[in-house]
């Protein structure tokens, strides 16, 4: 997912765990929040992502992806006790984050002692592509939740953006998942509404 390919740094040098060990500066609430990529392209795609998300909703996001490159540091240091607890901190930021969610996954199979093998490359591939459809599922379930709630209130121009950027990631999926397409005909009923709504 499209996502999911953008490297969101939020802080300089988040990419590499502090040497003093110290626990990183949290950024202020109401600071508003700084996307920087590594490259201006990323930066533009990171921007449209967080376009149309509540200040508070953003912020959440990329504290989420900071906590995350963080814990990923750690990991590929070895420091698997530092590792995780930036990876539940990612998880606490924003429960929908997968990829903190199954580095958190392998960090406890490592200190557990559980199944810790080599995956293949075709292994890691798909593993990717469930994340990346789970990811999307939640993201759709959200934008649909949040378009009936606008639309429950008379937001109609919120209830259209939510409703449209459900359909576009179910159209857009890496393959198609049925009880996602299922709920196609009631979104567009419900876009159909709004946007007559909007209109009278």
């Amino acid at each position: 997912m499209l996502r999911r390919a953008v490297l969101f740094v939020v802080l300089a040098g988040c990419s590499t765990p502090p040497s003093s060990g110290a626990s990183p500066e949290v950024r202020k609430p109401d600071a508003p929040p700084v996307v920087q990529a590594e490259n201006p392209e990323w930066a533009k795609i990171a921007e449209e992502a967080l376009k149309g998300l509540p200040a508070e909703e953003q912020q959440q996001r990329l504290e989420s992806e900071r906590r995350y490159h963080l814990a990923l540091a750690w990991f590929n240091k070895a420091d698997f006790d530092k590792a995780k607890i930036e990876a539940q901190r990612a998880v606490q930021a924003w429960t929908e984050n997968m990829a903190a969610r199954k580095l958190l996954n392998d960090i406890n199979e490592i200190i557990v002692g559980g199944p810790t093998g080599l995956r293949g490359i075709r292994d890691v591939e798909l593993q990717v592509c469930g994340i990346s459809v789970e990811q999307a599922k939640l993201e759709i379930e959200n934008h649909l939740l949040r378009g009936r709630r606008y639309q429950d209130a008379g937001m109609h121009a919120a209830a259209i953006r939510e409703f449209e950027d459900a359909e576009f990631k179910i159209r857009n999926m890496p393959y198609e998942v049925k009880s996602m397409n299922d709920q196609l005909p009631a979104l567009r009923a419900s876009l159909a509404r709004s946007r007559s709504s909007l209109k009278d």
